[in-house]
């Protein structure tokens, strides 16, 4: 179809053209046609590892529990209450015997607490340890330990920040750690 194409813008429908014309214009073609094969060969292996290598250096998003165990300490930074009757959360100062806490939260799915140098009650043990489970979506964080567990909602989890959201009966807390 191709060389068709050719002959006819080449000689026009009305045109004889002799034989010698039409090997030299089979023979430009084909060598066209030929260079253009070559060309493909090598291009198209070359477009497809590009495109693989574009697809293959995207970074996988971590998930929610490797967010988690990544920090290998958490630090409270902020303290909120939820005030119902004027609808909106109010800051509550976070206390340096608070904020030098340290959480860790482990791949084995426990915890610990250490306390940092202040102490908020002197009989507190320097070290507490729990459990932690996500739920499947990641929205929700369980914290138990010997004689409570804790469920909250995740409002932030990005690389070195924590939201976490509490609710004890009408009353709503949310903390703020910061990971390094």
């Amino acid at each position: 179809m191709f060389v068709t194409v050719v002959i006819i813008q080449r000689f026009g429908r009305e045109a004889s053209p002799d034989f010698s014309s039409w090997d030299k214009l089979l023979t430009q073609t084909f060598k066209h046609f030929f260079k253009m094969k070559i060309t493909l060969q090598i291009a198209a292996p070359m477009l497809l590892v590009g495109i693989l290598a574009f697809v293959s250096c995207k970074k996988d998003e971590p998930t929610p529990t490797e967010l988690l165990t990544t920090g290998t300490c958490w630090k409270m930074t902020l303290l909120e209450g939820y005030d119902s009757t004027n609808k909106l959360w109010v800051s509550v100062p976070v206390e340096d015997c608070e904020a030098d806490n340290c959480f860790a939260f482990k791949t084995d799915q426990s915890f610990t607490v250490e306390e940092g140098a202040l102490k908020c009650q002197p009989d507190d043990p320097q070290l507490s340890e729990g459990t932690w489970s996500l739920s499947e979506d990641g929205k929700k964080l369980s914290l138990s330990d010997d004689s409570s567990t804790e469920v909250g909602s995740i409002v932030e989890l990005s690389k070195g920040k924590l939201v976490y959201e509490l609710a004890f009966g009408e009353d709503k807390i949310r903390v703020t750690l910061v990971g390094n």
